[in-house]
């Protein structure tokens, strides 16, 4: 077989893409940009690998001409591995720009879902290759690292090229204005809702479980906070935020901390449409229950009549239209690492 290293050398690269991506994905902190680095320099690296690649499939097929499901599948894994690249250094090096209504971005990263399962398929029928002495001895590692660091260098020198973008790789719109777009994680866009009847409950691990109307919320809302919304759509809003910070909110209910029986350990903040997201009570205590943005009050789309400011977390975090706030005795990682609708 031509190359066999280099199917162990892009199974173990596209594992560590898998993983920075996803990671760099939910990640919101810049002390943590190191993934989203890591990511660009395995894009560069795979690049490099499907030189070695092309000539083996490019082989194989010049020598069986009889096509079957399982190479069909594979053909279909190469060319959405292709696009998974395409549409990332598209992105990268061309600016914010859309395809249907979908940033390049989201749709590097919907793209990249079916291709794990079609190389997750592959995978599974050449596990023979793992037998192979050349495709697993130290020459094979070393050109792994050698095709690693080749991706690293060609990162360090193109960064010049890339857009303005913050360190998530997103691209910056409508900062300071309120002017920022309206977006939902998958499905979640309900009707709007009535200032006169909403309410909102924060009960649980608490000594004095509240109701509050949005009148008696706006009375408390004299806090203002400057915090960037970073969207896994690939751009990013600074705004000037007002509203109730949690900590006031929480001390006002009595929570229960502490390593007692029935403290407080999480609280979960929850939509009207039953979007929901944990979060450690540490972490909480820094949030603001927002109101207003950019000195006006929260229009629909952006989660009237209350949303959540969670500075240094990804917006899917920001839960909107916010009906509920309970604090609860769980850990505050038992929740899905994604939101499920």
């Amino acid at each position: 077989m031509r190359f066999p290293w280099v199917n162990v050398a892009l199974l173990i690269l596209l594992l560590l893409q898998l993983a920075s991506g996803y990671l760099g994905f939910v990640n919101g902190e810049e002390r943590q940009a190191w993934l989203l680095w890591l990511h660009g320099m395995g894009a560069y690296a795979l690049v490099l690998l499907l030189w070695w690649k092309g000539s083996v499939v490019w082989h194989v097929l010049r020598r069986r001409k009889r096509w079957t499901w399982a190479r069909v599948s594979f053909v279909v894994s190469i060319f959405l591995l292709l696009l998974t690249l395409v549409l990332g250094l598209l992105w990268t090096f061309d600016g914010p720009r859309y395809l249907f209504g979908f940033s390049l971005v989201s749709l590097h990263i919907y793209i990249a879902v079916p291709l794990i399962l079609f190389l997750a398929f592959h995978v599974w029928r050449m596990r023979w290759i793992l037998d192979v002495d050349q495709a697993v001895d130290r020459r094979a590692f070393l050109r792994l690292g050698l095709a690693g660091l080749a991706g690293a260098v060609a990162w360090w020198l193109l960064r010049h090229l890339q857009g303005r973008r913050r360190f998530t790789g997103s691209y910056e719109i409508g900062s300071m204005g309120g002017r920022f777009p309206h977006v939902s994680w998958i499905d979640d866009n309900p009707a709007p809702l009535s200032p006169a009847s909403w309410r909102l409950s924060l009960d649980g691990e608490v000594r004095l479980p509240q109701s509050l109307s949005y009148e008696a919320l706006l009375q408390m809302a004299a806090e203002e906070q400057t915090a960037i919304v970073d969207c896994t759509g690939g751009w990013y809003s600074e705004q000037i935020w007002r509203g109730v910070p949690l900590r006031n909110l929480l001390a006002q209910a009595g929570v229960q901390a502490g390593d007692a029986p029935g403290s407080a350990r999480s609280v979960l903040v929850r939509s009207v449409t039953g979007y929901w997201r944990r979060f450690s009570l540490a972490e909480a205590q820094q949030f603001l229950l927002a109101t207003h943005v950019a000195g006006a009050p929260l229009d629909h789309g952006h989660g009237f009549p209350a949303r959540l400011v969670a500075p240094g977390l990804r917006g899917f975090e920001w839960v909107k239209w916010v009906t509920a706030i309970r604090v609860e005795n769980v850990s505050p990682w038992l929740q899905p690492p994604l939101p499920l609708q």
